[in-house]
This record gives structure tokens, C-alpha cells and sequence, in this order.
């Protein structure tokens, strides 16, 4: 342990026994630069200055400690947070606080985490926020073209456009995601989707040899080429 580690730590504890000199002693552990017992304060000491250490945070860009004061400090000032926290361009950040905060803005949230183009994020906020635009996140993430949040979203999300995604990640030409949601997905357009990966001829090869395996795969391309034979039987 450091010094100055060693000092905000003596601070920390001299708060937790005083609250006369509380301002004092907060500009003081503030001026140590520790994180963690400028959070540890907030959340342990019976004065302290919110407003203060909130601004501290802000000015210092020290993001890892607003969002953790929003889940333990008694008297966070949330719109101030949520309104720092959306102007940072950090969308992990982002969506902890949405997950984790007992207030958040949920809909401004999602506009950012859209304009971050975080597919990651989203996907994930459709998953654990309590309030979440799937039509809105839906058209993001294909908007983005990531194929693989494409694909876990079509796992596990409540709403989802499995014909409208299904051409857009067909469309997309990832051998590998078009490959797995053939296997995962409710709904998959196999014709197309068997149409790409014979295209990607080294690419696909893998995922070719993988799909006459699956038993989905297999099912859908048997019920494919019983149609085509039917249609050349009838020329």
C-alpha cells in the first residue's frame, strides 16, 4: 500500500468518528486522489458532502466512481449523474448504470448507446435493463450490421424480426453466424442462407461441413432439395 493510498485510508477512518470536521476532512480525502475511499466515504460517513464529490468525479472524469456512488451513496443526485454519464463516450459504463441504478433514463440511454453504435451494449440492455425499446434496439443493431449481437439477440430477446434479421445477416456473409442461426433461431431462411455459405467457397467450407451435420440444418436443406427436385421433374 502506498502512501497516499495509506493517507486517504487514515482520512476515511478519522470520518467514520467525526462530524465536525466532515467538509474538512472530505476536501482532504479528495485530495488524495483514492477512488475507492472517496466511494467507501460517501457510502460510511454520517455527513457528507454529495454535491462535492459528485463534482469531483465529474471534473476529474473519473467515471468508475460516479457509477458506483450511484449504487451506494443514500443521496445521489441522479439527474445530475445520468446526464454526466450519457455525455461520457463509454457504453459499458452506460449500461452498468442502467442496469444497476435505482434511477436511470432509459430511452436517452438507449439514444446513446445507438449513436456509440455499441451492438455489444445493446444487445446486452435488452437483456437486463428494466425498461428497454426492443423495436428501436432491434433496428439499431441491424442498422450497426454486427453479426454476431445480430445472432445472440435472435437467441434470447423477448421481440424479435427473425425474416427481417435473417436477410440482413444473410446479407452480411458471416459464414459462421449465418451458420449458427440456422442452428439457434425460431425462424432461419435456410435457401438463402445455404446460398452464402456455398458462394464463400474457402470461407464457408467449415461451416458447409458443420451445417450437413446439425440436425436443423440438415432437415431444412433435405425439405429444400425435394422442392428444387420437384421443380426440375415438372420442366
Amino acid at each position: 500500500m502506498n502512501d497516499t493510498v495509506k493517507k486517504a485510508q487514515a482520512v476515511y477512518k478519522a470520518g467514520l468518528d467525526s462530524s465536525d470536521q466532515s467538509l474538512h476532512l472530505l476536501q482532504e480525502l479528495l485530495a488524495c486522489h483514492v477512488t475507492d475511499y472517496i466511494v467507501k466515504a460517501g457510502k460510511d460517513w454520517v455527513h457528507f458532502d454529495v454535491s462535492l464529490a459528485m463534482e469531483y468525479f465529474i471534473q476529474n472524469n473519473t467515471i468508475d466512481g460516479l457509477y458506483h456512488a450511484g449504487i451506494y451513496w443514500k443521496n445521489f443526485d441522479f439527474n445530475r449523474g445520468i446526464t454526466q454519464m450519457l455525455q461520457w463516450d463509454n457504453d459499458e459504463y452506460i449500461f452498468r448504470a442502467g442496469r444497476f441504478w435505482k434511477q436511470f433514463d432509459y430511452e436517452k440511454g438507449l439514444d446513446r448507446l445507438i449513436e456509440l453504435r455499441s451492438a455489444k451494449y445493446i444487445y446486452h440492455a435488452g437483456l437486463d435493463w428494466k425498461n428497454f425499446n426492443y423495436s428501436r434496439g432491434f433496428d439499431a443493431l441491424l442498422n450497426i450490421k454486427n453479426p454476431e449481437y445480430i445472432f445472440y439477440a435472435g437467441m434470447h430477446w423477448d421481440y424479435f424480426d427473425y425474416p427481417e434479421a435473417s436477410d440482413v445477416l444473410i446479407k452480411i456473409e458471416n459464414c459462421e453466424y449465418i451458420y449458427k442461426a440456422g442452428c439457434q433461431w425460431k425462424w432461419f431462411d435456410y435457401k438463402n442462407g445455404w446460398t452464402i455459405l456455398e458462394r464463400k467457397v474457402v470461407e464457408g467450407r467449415k461451416w458447409r461441413g458443420k451445417a450437413l451435420e446439425h440436425i436443423q440444418w440438415k432437415k431444412a436443406l433435405k425439405d429444400i432439395w425435394i422442392f428444387m427436385s420437384k421443380d426440375v421433374n415438372k420442366i
